[in-house]
C-alpha cells in the first residue's frame, strides 16, 4: 500500500503497537525500587550530594505529575482511537514513575526542594494548553525529551547507583510517549495555516526559553555531581531536530517550498549553531574554560537567579 493511505496505516498500526508495548513491559515501581536499594545497599551520598540529586530530581517528580494529568487528559480528548490507546497507557507509565519517583527522593532524607519558577512557568503553560496539538507538543516533544536526555546522562554517569540502575526502566517507556508524538502529530499539523504554525512556534520558543534558565539555575548541582550536561543536551537536541524532521516541521527544501509552511533550516548550520552554543554555555566537565567564557556563564547564572526571584515575587507559587 502506498501514498496517504499507506502512510496513515502505517501511523495506526505504530499508534496501536505503543499500547500493547506498554501493556507487555510494565513494571512494579514499588518491587524495582526496593531490588535496586537492596542490589546497592543502600543510597552511598554524601549529604551533598543528596540534596544536588534531590534538586535535579524534585523537577522530574513534578513533571510526572504534570505529564500524568496530561496524559490522562489526551486520553479523553484524543479523537483517533489508536492514538487514544496510546495516550491511555501513558497515563499508567506517568502514575508509576511520579510514584517511584516520590518514594526514591523519601529515600535521600533530605528536604525536597520547590519547583523552581521556570520550571513551574514550563508545567504550567502545557497543562493550561485549550489545544491537544499544543499540549502534544508541549508534553511530549519539550518536557519528555528533557526528561530522557536526563535519564540518559545520570544513568550513564553513575552518580547514585540506585538512580542508575532505575534509570532504564524510566527511559524505555519515555521514549514510548516520545512515539505518540511523533506518530500523531503529523496528522494534527497537515493543514495548519501560516498563523497557526507561528502561533506554535512562539509556543515552543517560549518553553525553549524557560527550559534554558532552568537549566542555568541547575549547573550547580550538575557540577557537584559530576554530571556532563553539555552531551545530555546535545543529545536532547539531536533528537528535537530529528521528530521535528519526522513530523514535518523540518523539511526538505523542495517540499518548504511547495508547501510554503514547512521550515528548511540546513542541517550543518544547524549543528553548528547547536554545537556553539551548547558549548558556550554548558562546557563539558575538566575542560578549559576562558575568562570571556566564565564571565558570560556567571552573567547568565546571576541573570537567571535574578529572574527566578522576580517570578516568584510576582507569581508566587
Amino acid at each position: 500500500m502506498s501514498g496517504i493511505v499507506g502512510l496513515t496505516e502505517d501511523r495506526t498500526k505504530k499508534l496501536e503497537s505503543i499500547y500493547h508495548a506498554a501493556q507487555k513491559r510494565a513494571w512494579d515501581g514499588r518491587e524495582v525500587l526496593q531490588k535496586c536499594i537492596e542490589q546497592n545497599g543502600g543510597i552511598q551520598l554524601s549529604r551533598e550530594k543528596r540534596e544536588a540529586v534531590a534538586s535535579v530530581f524534585s523537577i522530574i517528580l513534578w513533571g510526572e505529575l504534570a505529564a500524568w494529568i496530561v496524559s490522562a487528559d489526551l486520553a479523553e480528548r484524543i479523537e483517533d482511537i489508536e492514538a487514544k490507546m496510546a495516550a491511555t497507557s501513558q497515563t499508567l507509565d506517568e502514575a508509576r514513575h511520579f510514584c517511584v519517583m516520590r518514594d526514591y527522593l523519601r529515600e535521600l532524607g533530605v528536604p525536597i526542594p520547590p519547583l523552581d519558577p521556570y520550571s513551574r512557568l514550563i508545567l504550567r503553560e502545557v497543562l493550561d494548553a485549550e489545544s491537544v496539538l499544543f499540549k502534544l507538543v508541549g508534553m511530549q516533544l519539550l518536557v519528555e525529551n528533557a526528561a530522557l536526555a536526563i535519564f540518559k546522562m545520570v544513568g550513564n554517569a553513575r552518580v547514585e547507583p540506585v538512580l542508575s540502575d532505575l534509570m532504564p526502566y524510566f527511559e524505555r517507556d519515555e521514549a514510548r510517549h516520545v512515539g505518540l508524538g511523533v506518530n500523531y502529530l503529523p496528522a494534527l499539523m497537515a493543514n495548519l495555516s501560516t498563523y497557526e504554525v507561528t502561533k506554535l512556534n512562539i509556543y515552543q520558543a517560549r518553553l525553549y526559553t524557560l527550559l534554558f534558565w532552568a537549566t542555568m539555575l541547575l549547573k550547580k548541582d550538575f557540577d557537584v555531581l559530576g554530571l556532563d550536561s553539555n552531551e545530555s543536551t546535545r543529545f536532547s537536541l539531536r533528537l528535537q531536530v530529528d521528530i521535528a524532521t519526522q513530523i514535518g516541521k523540518f523539511s526538505t527544501q523542495e517540499r518548504a517550498r511547495k508547501t510554503g509552511r514547512a521550515v528548511y533550516v540546513e542541517p550543518e548550520l544547524l549543528r553548528k549553531t547547536h554545537s556553539f552554543s551548547i558549548d558556550a554555555f554548558q562546557p563539558r566537565p575538566g575542560a578549559h574554560v576562558p575568562g570571556w567564557q566564565r564571565s558570560v556563564l556567571n552573567m547568565a547564572q546571576t541573570v537567571a537567579r535574578l529572574g527566578a526571584r522576580a517570578l516568584d515575587v510576582a507569581d508566587p507559587a
